[in-house]
């Protein structure tokens, strides 16, 4: 057992409940919630536990992120849940996923705070004035099922070289939260954010999109187009004004920006 296994047993006693409290009247299951000492992934375990399940660690050691990367091991102070629905359209599920986890930090937080945090397509959580990563959201879809897992920087850690991220700790010190506060609010908003309509969705997520007007590098296909974030509809397109002027409409299904410049604004 390794040093850090005692502390989160601890920590993690309380969460079957208080979880399981958190979905009551929402889409999913009261006894399909699943509180993990340690796992490599909670996207597989959802996926095993079907539709309506919850499942948080308090220590994940390998999980996945967009395009097969690796989400880095939070080392027991970054919170990773995942929620398994019915697959409707996972264009409009990643957004609306994106816009709960948003709203849920920024309601953590003081409100001095709430307006440098925004969201980047397609699915992460960023501070809006260094471009760091906060949260990132994955949804994995198959065989009926979308799996939603999320992963949310909340407690000061160490970083390793490259990874450009900051925690809600690091920005909101004075935020004494522990990592169930903002567990038990996830189920509720996911659930809500997932009935809203498409138009709601695209307002709600290109009015928090944080590098839109910015510089950016973005990825279509085999295309890397660099300028001006014009415009940003998160199911339909981007709109990129190039160092020459020319404006490029690049569809959202097949694109993501890679990199911007937040003080380029």
């Amino acid at each position: 057992m390794s040093d850090m296994a005692p502390k989160i047993l601890a920590e993690i006693a309380e969460w079957p409940d208080r979880l399981e409290a958190s979905c009551r009247g929402t889409r999913f299951d009261v006894g399909l919630v699943r509180v993990l000492s340690s796992c490599d992934s909670t996207q597989d375990v959802a996926r095993m536990t079907g539709i309506g399940a919850v499942v948080t660690t308090g220590r994940q050691t390998a999980g996945r992120g967009r395009l097969g990367r690796v989400w880095i091991d939070d080392e027991g102070a970054g919170i990773a849940m995942s929620l398994a629905v019915p697959m409707q359209d996972s264009a409009t599920i990643s957004p609306a996923s994106g816009i709960a986890v948003l709203e849920a930090i920024r309601a953590a937080v003081p409100p001095s705070i709430r307006p440098t945090i925004g969201l980047k397509f397609p699915n992460d959580v960023v501070e809006s004035i260094s471009g760091a990563k906060i949260a990132g959201i994955l949804v994995e879809a198959s065989e009926g099922v979308a799996v939603i897992g999320i992963g949310v920087n909340l407690h000061r850690r160490s970083w390793p070289p490259g990874i450009h991220a900051r925690s809600i700790e690091e920005l909101a010190p004075e935020a004494t939260l522990r990592r169930i506060d903002l567990l038990e609010v996830l189920p509720p908003r996911i659930s809500e954010a997932i009935d809203l309509s498409p138009s709601e969705i695209v307002d709600r997520f290109s009015e928090a999109h944080a590098p839109t007007g910015c510089r950016v590098e973005v990825e279509s296909g085999d295309r890397r187009i660099i300028g001006r974030l014009e415009s940003l509809s998160p199911l339909k397109h981007l709109e990129v004004t190039d160092s020459d002027d020319v404006r490029h409409r690049i569809p959202a299904a097949s694109s993501r920006i890679l990199s911007w410049d937040p003080s380029s604004r």
